[in-house]
C-alpha cells in the first residue's frame, strides 16, 4: 500500500554498524493518509533521469548545462561541503580505535644549598663560592596509547550520527544540484523568450517609424491635425523606449548566464532561435510513493536518523567511561643511554570516569538532544507534506499551462489571418494604412504573449520535474 511510504522512508538499511538500529514505525511519525495515486493522473512505470534536460532536444542547452555543472561556483561549494562532512564521519570512526603517540623530551634541573638561583644569592650579599650547586639531566623516549572502551555504545552512536549527517549532506547536494540546473534551464529559456520579444519590439518600432514619417509628411502638407501628429510621435517614442528596455533585459539575462558558468559577464551568449516544442513526457499513472526518491526528502530522513543517534549518545554520556592507558619507553640521565634496554620503563592501567555532579550539564544536553530529535521529526513530516502539496499543485499548473498554450496558439492563427487580411484590404484601398499598422502591432503583441506562455509552459514542466526529484525515464 502507498500508505506505507513514510515507513519506507524511515527504514534504516544503509549501515553495517554494530549499534542497534531499530526502524522507526509509521505510528511514531504521523497518521497522514497517503493516496494510492495523484488526483491528476500522469505517468506509468518510471525511473528518475538525472539528465532530464536532454529531453528538450536542444543541443545548445545541453552544452550550456554541461559547462554549468562543471564550473558553477555554487555547485562546487556544495561539493566541498560534502567532502568536509565525509571527513567528519572519518573522524568520528577514529574515536572507536586506540590512539598511539610518540614523544621524546629532555630536561636539565639545577639545585643548590641556598635554595634559590645564584643571581639572587649575590643580591643578598652571599658569596657564590659558598653555595654548592647540583645539576641533573633527564631524557625520556616513550610510546603512549589510550583507548576508550565503548562499553555502552556511546562512540558507536556518534559514528552512526556522523555517517548519517554525511549522507544527509550528500543527498542535499543532489537536490541543490537539481535545483540549480533547473534555474539555469529556466534562465536559458528566458533568454530565448527575451530575444523573441526584442525581435517583435523591433518590428513594432519599424511600424511606429513608418507611421510617424507618414504623419510628419501629412502634417507638413497640412492634411492632418497637430494632435494626430503628436500622437504618432508619442507612439514612436514609446516603441523606442520599449525596444531599449527589452534589449536591456536581454543583455542582463545573458550576463547572468555567462557569470553562472564562471565566464566574464558579457552579452555574448548564444541560444536556440525558438523555445523547444519537445518536453520531458510521462504517460498515464505515477504511483504516489515516487516522492520517496526526492533527494531532499532522503536528506531529511538521514537528518532525522542522525538526530536520533545523537539523542542516544547524549543518554550514554550519563554512564561511566572506561579508558585503557599505557606507555612503553626509556628514561635516563644520560642522552647516550636513551636507546639501551637497561633503562626501559612501561606502565599500564584503566581509568574510570564517573560523572557525579556537573550542575545538570549532562542532563541538559540530553534534553537538548531529545528536542532536536523531535524537531527533526516534525521537519521531516512537514517536508513530506510539502512534497505532496508541490506535486499536486504543479500537476494542476502543468495541465493548465498546456491548455492555455493550446488556446493561445489558436488565437495566434486568428491574429495572423487578421493581419494578412488587413494587408490585402490596404492594397485594395478598403482600409487605411493606420488600420493595417494596428493589425500588425496587435499580431506582434500576441506573439509576445505566446512567447511568454510557452516559457511558462516549460517552467511548469521543470517545476514538476523538481517536485518529483528528477526527470523520467521509462522502464520497459
Amino acid at each position: 500500500m502507498r500508505k506505507e511510504i513514510l515507513f519506507i522512508f524511515l527504514t534504516i538499511s544503509f549501515f553495517t554498524s554494530c549499534a542497534s538500529k531499530k526502524t522507526i514505525g509509521l505510528n511514531e511519525v504521523s497518521n497522514i493518509s497517503i493516496p494510492d495515486k495523484w488526483e491528476i493522473e500522469i505517468a506509468s512505470s518510471i525511473d528518475l533521469n538525472e539528465k532530464w534536460w536532454e529531453d528538450f532536444n536542444d543541443p545548445i542547452l545541453n552544452r550550456y548545462l554541461t559547462t554549468f555543472l562543471d564550473k558553477n561556483i555554487d555547485i562546487e561549494k556544495v561539493m566541498l561541503n560534502t567532502r568536509k562532512a565525509k571527513q567528519g564521519a572519518v573522524l568520528s570512526t577514529s574515536n572507536l580505535f586506540p590512539t598511539f603517540s610518540g614523544s621524546i623530551n629532555g630536561s636539565e634541573s639545577e639545585q643548590n644549598t641556598a635554595g634559590f638561583p645564584p643571581i639572587f644569592s649575590t643580591l643578598f650579599g652571599q658569596n657564590s663560592d659558598d653555595v654548592d650547586t647540583f645539576n641533573q639531566e633527564n631524557y625520556n623516549l616513550s610510546l603512549n596509547t589510550q583507548w576508550e572502551i565503548d562499553l555502552w555504545g556511546k562512540l558507536r552512536q556518534g559514528r552512526l550520527a556522523s555517517k548519517q549527517q554525511y549522507l544527509s549532506i550528500y543527498y542535499y547536494e543532489d537536490f541543490l544540484r537539481l535545483s540549480l540546473v533547473a534555474e539555469a534551464t529556466k534562465l536559458y529559456f528566458s533568454i530565448i523568450e527575451a530575444e523573441q520579444l526584442v525581435k517583435n519590439a523591433e518590428k513594432k518600432n519599424e511600424n511606429a517609424e513608418v507611421l510617424f514619417n507618414l504623419y510628419d509628411l501629412r502634417y507638413r502638407k497640412g492634411s492632418i491635425s497637430n494632435k494626430a501628429y503628436q500622437q504618432s510621435k508619442i507612439l514612436l517614442n514609446s516603441s523606442r523606449s520599449d525596444l531599449e528596455n527589452k534589449k536591456n533585459i536581454l543583455n542582463t539575462l545573458k550576463r547572468e548566464a555567462n557569470s553562472l558558468n564562471r565566464y566574464y559577464p558579457s552579452t555574448d551568449f548564444i541560444v536556440s532561435p525558438n523555445l523547444p516544442n519537445s518536453l520531458p513526457e510521462f504517460e498515464a499513472v505515477i504511483p504516489a510513493d515516487i516522492v520517496k526518491k526526492r533527494p531532499d526528502l532522503i536528506a531529511q530522513q538521514y537528518n532525522l536518523l542522525s538526530s536520533s543517534a545523537l539523542d542516544k549518545q547524549a543518554l550514554r554520556t550519563l554512564l561511566p567511561t572506561f579508558n585503557v592507558v599505557g606507555s612503553y619507553g626509556t628514561s635516563t640521565n644520560e642522552l647516550q643511554d636513551l636507546l639501551k634496554e637497561d633503562f626501559t620503563v612501561w606502565s599500564q592501567g584503566i581509568n574510570l570516569f564517573l560523572p557525579i555532579f556537573n550542575a545538570g550539564k549532562l542532563v541538559a544536553n540530553k534534553k537538548i538532544a531529545k528536542s532536536n530529535k523531535e524537531i527533526a521529526m516534525l521537519d521531516f513530516i512537514n517536508s513530506v507534506l510539502n512534497a505532496y502539496k508541490e506535486i499536486e499543485n504543479y500537476l494542476q499548473a502543468d495541465l493548465v499551462s498546456q491548455n492555455t498554450l493550446s488556446r493561445f496558439e489558436e488565437n495566434i492563427i486568428s491574429s495572423k489571418q487578421i493581419y494578412d487580411s488587413s494587408i490585402r484590404e490596404f492594397e485594395m484601398g478598403i482600409i487605411t494604412f493606420e488600420e493595417t499598422l494596428n493589425a500588425s502591432n496587435e499580431y506582434y503583441q500576441n506573439l509576445d504573449l505566446l512567447a511568454g506562455i510557452k516559457k511558462i509552459r516549460l517552467e511548469q514542466r521543470i517545476n514538476l520535474i523538481l517536485a518529483f526529484g528528477g526527470g523520467f525515464k521509462y522502464i520497459k
